[in-house]
C-alpha cells in the first residue's frame, strides 16, 4: 500500500512485519487454548472438593456439632476444610475471605491429640468458585473427629456473614497448580502479549519507494 510522506518528501510503502504476526497469531490461539484449559482444570477441581468429601458440618457461632470420618489403614493423610457460600459464579471475593478468616476448626485425632487450624492462618488459600478453604490437617488411620465454627470476627463480617455455612472435609490439600489458577494467568499473559505482537506487526514499518 503506497501512501503519501506526511513530511511530503517521497512515496512511502508499508511493510508488516511478518515473523511479528506469525509469533502473534501462535501466542494468541496458545493463550486462548491455555485458558480453556485452565477454566476446565477449576471446574474439575472443584467438582473434586465435593465428590472427595469424606464429611459434613454446617459452620455457626462456636464449636458445635462436630462430625467424624474414618481414615483408612496405611499412611497419614492430608485433608483440607471447604466452605460452601452461596451465590454463583460473580461473587465478591472480599467478603468470602471475611467469612473464612472468622472460621476456625478443631480436629480430635485417633490418638487423641487435637489440631486446630482457622481461615486467617492458612500458608495456601484456594477459592473455587463458592467453594473456598479454611485449612489442613493430617491424619493417622483411625477416626477423626472434627467440628467448625465461627471462632472471631469484626463488626463488618460478623454482620455479613450468613448464620449457617456449610462445610466439607475432603482428601489432600489445596493448590494452585492442580486447581489451574496458573494455567489461566499462563494463558490470559500469552493471549495479551499475542495480540501485542500481532498489532505490532501489522502495523509493521514505512520505507521510502526509491524511483
Amino acid at each position: 500500500m503506497i501512501v503519501d510522506d506526511p513530511f511530503g518528501s517521497r512515496p512511502t510503502v508499508r511493510r508488516h512485519g511478518w515473523i511479528r504476526l506469525l509469533l502473534g497469531v501462535v501466542l494468541l490461539v496458545g493463550g486462548i487454548g491455555a485458558t480453556v484449559a485452565g477454566i476446565v482444570q477449576a471446574i474439575e477441581a472443584r467438582d473434586r472438593i465435593e465428590s472427595r468429601a469424606v464429611a459434613r458440618g454446617t459452620v455457626r457461632d462456636g464449636l458445635r456439632g462436630a462430625v467424624a470420618f474414618d481414615v483408612p489403614n496405611g499412611e497419614r493423610r492430608r485433608y483440607s476444610v471447604y466452605l460452601l457460600l452461596k451465590g454463583g459464579l460473580v461473587r465478591n471475593s472480599e467478603n468470602d475471605d471475611l467469612v473464612a478468616r472468622d472460621t476456625g476448626c478443631v480436629a480430635s485425632m485417633p490418638d487423641g491429640v487435637l489440631t486446630r487450624f482457622s481461615g486467617s492462618r492458612q500458608t495456601v488459600s484456594t477459592t473455587l468458585g463458592n467453594a473456598v478453604s479454611v485449612g489442613t490437617f493430617t491424619s493417622q488411620p483411625g477416626r477423626v473427629s472434627i467440628v467448625c465454627g465461627y471462632v472471631a470476627g469484626t463488626r463488618r463480617s460478623e454482620r455479613i456473614r450468613p448464620d449457617g455455612v456449610p462445610y466439607v472435609v475432603t482428601e489432600g490439600g489445596p493448590s494452585w497448580t492442580g486447581s489451574g489458577v496458573l494455567t489461566i494467568i499462563a494463558g490470559v499473559t500469552a493471549g495479551v502479549l499475542g495480540g501485542f505482537l500481532f498489532g505490532w506487526g501489522w502495523r509493521g514499518r514505512r520505507r521510502v519507494v526509491w524511483s
